[in-house]
């Protein structure tokens, strides 16, 4: 199948490329001329004849009825352009929701909050899991693991209290 990416920082690569394994055609479509991702990443994407840049689009509308059949996006001028395509993934990145332990936990440039490998965080006794953490992926199933890892790691924790 044909898919559209909407972004075009590493999370938007990340998805063009873990795509481009699986889809006939993937189409990123960045609001920028140029992706704003690692070099390392554009080029390893534009280097696969099946990708192809939508450069300083904005998305106007997905199209379908009962499924997606199009994306139209606008470009500065003015003009639009139908791209046909049965996937459309929105990946323009994370802010993570962490103001209401800021100052309580040590967080990342980024706001990430940092963990161990225990999913202990930088305050004895506070853990966390899932995409408020600093790991590197931000999946469902590293998540729920990251879950598993600090429901574990309380257990133990508080199981030394005694």
């Amino acid at each position: 199948m044909d898919v559209a990416v909407i972004g075009a920082g590493n999370t938007g690569l990340t998805s063009v490329l873990q795509l481009l394994d699986i889809s006939d055609k993937v189409y990123l479509i960045s609001k920028y001329p140029e992706p704003k991702a690692d070099a390392i990443m554009v080029e390893k994407a534009k280097n696969n004849p099946k990708f192809e840049l939508v450069p300083e689009a904005m998305t106007q509308s997905i199209n379908g009825t009962k499924f997606v059949e199009s994306i139209t996006v606008k470009f500065p001028d003015g003009t639009t352009r139908t791209i046909p395509v049965k996937g459309v993934f929105i990946s323009i990145g994370y802010i993570p929701s962490t103001t209401c332990i800021n100052g309580l936990v040590k967080l990342d440039k980024a706001g990430y909050v940092i963990v161990d490998e225990r999913n202990m965080t930088s305050t004895q006794g506070i853990f966390a899991a899932g995409d408020v953490t600093n790991a590197p992926h931000k999946q469902i199933i590293i998540a729920a693991g990251q879950g598993a890892n600090a429901v574990i790691s309380i257990y133990d924790y508080l199981a030394g209290l005694n």
